[in-house]
């Protein structure tokens, strides 16, 4: 039975895995609280920041314009692609978010920061992602 083992010892049905996807979720959807001025239960922007990104070798957005965030995630299960969005500032007069698929996404510039499995991580300067089975997603940048 679920939750149970031949030597009376307990294990627990809900593998690593799913206890992962749970935790995810759950963090991801939680709203982020604002920072200096930021009304309770309203979400914090981060600040554009200035990312290089590439996928697949080709270049998204560049040190010269300024990004609200970068998506990477899953484009379709089985697929091998991620699916890269890049979130332009509004200053800098772009029309709207670029978008790509690729199996590999580099980000690169100042010291960001970046959500990922319910984690965050960095400050990186750096960072390359490749599609592999069974990943879930991450945002671009973080609150620190």
């Amino acid at each position: 039975h679920p939750g149970g083992c031949a030597d009376g010892g307990h294990h627990s049905w809900w593998t690593p895995a799913a206890r992962t996807a749970r935790t995810a979720l759950t963090l991801l959807s939680l709203p982020v609280m604002g920072l200096g001025g930021g009304g309770r239960g309203r979400r914090a922007q981060p600040p554009p920041q200035r990312l290089r990104v590439e996928a697949d070798g080709v270049l998204l957005t560049d040190l010269d314009r300024q990004v609200e965030g970068v998506s990477v995630s899953t484009a379709a299960p089985g697929g091998g692609l991620a699916e890269v969005v890049v979130h332009p500032h509004a200053d800098d007069g772009a029309e709207g978010p670029v978008r790509a698929r690729a199996r590999a996404v580099t980000v690169s510039g100042q010291d960001f920061r970046y959500h990922s499995d319910a984690l965050v991580r960095g400050p990186v300067r750096s960072r390359t992602w490749t599609v592999l089975a069974g990943a879930w997603s991450l945002t671009l940048p973080h609150l620190r």
